[in-house]
């Protein structure tokens, strides 16, 4: 696929062109200017008339991996791509704010007991006390008197959504308007699935068409989990009051509806003490690897309609493309998928099949993290590391134990006063953090080297090398290199 997309002189876009030399010429003379080389993209430089024909875009949606294709009315592909999506990172990312902010929270407490301790303030509820708007037992307080409950003010809004199901819709959306501002589409087609449960079971559903949908009509992940196992724990058939992750999140564990599980207080005590207690809960549930976009469609449907309007939008079912696909030996991948819908919305045939679709690959636009990484405090005796922390911190690697276990251990074996004069003996590094360079450049941007393209995938040596996608461990000199863009979206 070599095709040239055109801007007219006022930056409106115009039909894309084959004619190489042409462009060539008008490129020597003045008369164009390159907007970018992937996709090459070139601007008049004079007036012309904006004469366009037709044009039908077509999507296959999809949570990490997103195809898209243009066709004319000759059923010539004049756009494909196949898109890579940043999706998976948002729920981690979140549960990493909620981490830190936990974390903050529960340090200024503290701060508070020592200060209340100090001025003589503190106070005991021997019955405990209930905050306000809580029901259900007894919230325990000690030390101090807590402020007021502040989770009774939140509020959800009207229509709101997920972050995953959020960000999934804005890609899609994105991508289609970056489409528009080189190529003058008419028409859009979408393939619209919807996610049905008791046709999977039945087996009405199956292979990689059904792959849309979860999560629709939930507010979170834990009303849908606690939906499938009817609010029930799952080891003892009562209340659900936690929801635990199967693989925890230190160990790689997701917050995907198939690794957390819900269980009652009693029994999630037991499985954080008894791993083998995981073993009760049985099979992961079916069907909770299905994606998001079975909540994410109705809003991409709906924000396309305002775009190109009634009449201009087409929908096509999964069904739709996998007949076409197989009717006329189009492989599979996501940007030929693109290419059937595209086809089915304009009612054409597809003259030819790509076979070099460009690449977006989504970055991530900001990171503000101030600190990179925190390392545990660390006891040495003898130069070898025999602790990790004064008290052993939660689900902590019992390869190497905390303080006060390494020495109640050693007490057993050898004695209290031997075990006294070896913690004598031991050497203590503090915990240390690192720090980001604010001022760095986040992967996603753009750089030039010795007049080659690249996009920047992370940096080495404190940022004196750069490192690109598709490059492996290959270092650029950033004396040498130089930035040029930074977007969301990167053609790689």
């Amino acid at each position: 696929m070599y095709v040239v997309y055109v801007l007219s002189k006022d930056g409106r876009p115009l039909m894309p062109t084959t004619r190489f030399g042409h462009v060539r010429r008008l490129l020597k003379s003045g008369k164009a200017k390159a907007v970018s080389t992937k996709p090459f993209v070139i601007r008049l430089q004079y007036e012309s008339e904006s004469i366009t024909q037709p044009l039908y875009g077509g999507t296959d949606p999809g949570r990490m991996n997103i195809g898209e294709a243009v066709i004319n009315t000759r059923g010539q592909v004049v756009y494909a791509a196949n898109v890579l999506s940043r999706n998976r990172e948002v729920p981690k990312l979140m549960a990493e704010r909620a981490t830190h902010r936990g974390a903050s929270r529960r340090g200024e407490r503290l701060r508070r007991k020592r200060r209340a301790k100090k001025n003589g303030t503190t106070t005991t509820f021997p019955e405990g006390r209930k905050l306000p708007g809580y029901e259900d037992g007894v919230l325990s307080l000690k030390d101090i008197i807590n402020t007021e409950a502040k989770f009774l003010n939140r509020r959800r809004r009207k229509g709101w959504i997920t972050p995953t199901v959020r960000q999934c819709v804005q890609t899609h959306i994105s991508v289609i308007r970056r489409i528009r501002k080189i190529l003058p589409v008419t028409d859009w087609t979408l393939e619209y699935n919807k996610f049905a449960f008791m046709e999977l079971e039945d087996g009405r559903i199956y292979g990689a068409d059904f792959q849309n949908g979860r999560l629709k009509g939930y507010d979170s992940v834990e009303s849908y989990v606690s939906a499938l196992q009817d609010g029930r724990c799952a080891i003892c058939g009562g209340k659900i009051e936690h929801y635990h992750h199967i693989v925890p999140r230190h160990e790689g564990g997701s917050n995907l509806p198939e690794n957390i599980v819900g269980l009652c207080h009693s029994c999630h005590r037991e499985v954080h003490t008894s791993k083998k207690l995981l073993a009760r809960i049985g099979k992961k549930k079916k069907y909770a690897g299905t994606s998001v976009l079975n909540a994410a469609m109705p809003r991409i449907y709906q924000v396309i309609l305002a775009g190109f309007g009634e009449g201009h939008v087409h929908i096509c079912s999964g069904r739709d493309t996998y007949d076409y696909r197989t009717k006329h030996s189009v492989g599979k991948d996501h940007f030929l998928d693109a290419c059937c819908i595209a086809v089915i919305g304009g009612k054409v045939l597809l003259a030819d099949i790509p076979s070099s679709p460009f690449v977006i690959q989504q970055f991530r636009c900001h990171n503000r993290q101030i600190i990179h990484a925190q390392r545990e405090r660390t006891y040495r005796l003898d130069g070898k590391i025999i602790a990790k922390n004064r008290k052993p911190r939660f689900e902590q690697d019992k390869k190497v134990p905390a303080l006060s276990d390494w020495y109640a251990a050693l007490c057993k074996e050898i004695g209290t006063e031997e075990a006294r004069k070896k913690l004598s003996a031991v050497s203590v590094s503090k915990s240390a953090r690192y720090r980001n360079n604010l001022k760095r450049v986040l992967p996603g941007a753009v750089f030039l080297y010795k007049g080659a393209r690249y996009v920047l995938s992370g940096m080495h040596s404190n940022g004196a090398y750069l490192r690109a996608c598709g490059q492996g461990k290959k270092e650029f000199p950033a004396k040498q290199c130089h930035i040029v863009a930074r977007e969301s979206l990167v053609y790689v």
